[in-house]
Order: structure tokens, then C-alpha cells, then sequence
């Protein structure tokens, strides 16, 4: 978590002159800013988030699609086999003995 030391921050810009209603605005707004940048622990849990749904994503569809490639490629190698098999048996059946 962000912290920031308003009350130091409030009397710094005494310091150097601005009024203490000022000063105390300057302080809040800037606590208000400074809550809501991500701090390295946030990115850290994204990052870690991102990846699993990544590998969750890739595994999903990804996967699913492999497998329909699969499938595609072992019709064609069977059409292939039973092709070559015909031409083959073809051209020992036409052959002179």
C-alpha cells in the first residue's frame, strides 16, 4: 500500500508559504492520488492473474482446435492410404503377367 505522510507534506508547504487550508487541501488530494496508483504487489497479482488466464485461454481453445486438427489430418491420411492402395492394387491388376 502507497503511504504518504500528509501532515509533513502539510507543514513542508507552510514552510515555504502557502496557507495552512491550502497546504491542508494539497495534502488530501495528493493522498487521494497516491491511493490510487497500483503499487509492484498489484502489478505482481495481475501479472499472476494474466498468466492464468492465458494458460486457461490457450488450453481452451486452443487445445480444441488442435484436436479438430487432428481429426481433419487423420481423415486425410486414411483417404490417402485407401487411394494409394486402390492406385497400387490398380496397376498390379493391369500389369502383363
Amino acid at each position: 500500500m502507497n503511504s504518504l505522510d500528509t501532515l509533513g507534506y502539510c507543514k513542508r508547504l507552510e514552510t515555504v508559504g502557502v496557507p495552512r487550508e491550502q497546504a491542508e487541501v494539497h495534502a488530501q488530494m495528493l493522498a487521494e492520488v497516491v491511493a490510487q496508483v497500483a503499487t509492484k504487489d498489484d502489478l505482481d497479482a495481475l501479472e499472476v492473474r494474466l498468466k492464468e488466464w492465458v494458460k486457461e485461454w490457450v488450453s481452451l481453445y486452443v487445445g480444441e482446435q488442435i484436436q479438430s486438427l487432428k481429426v481433419d489430418m487423420l481423415k486425410w491420411y486414411i483417404t490417402l492410404c485407401i487411394a494409394q492402395t486402390s492406385l497400387i492394387i490398380a496397376a498390379l491388376r493391369y500389369l502383363p503377367h
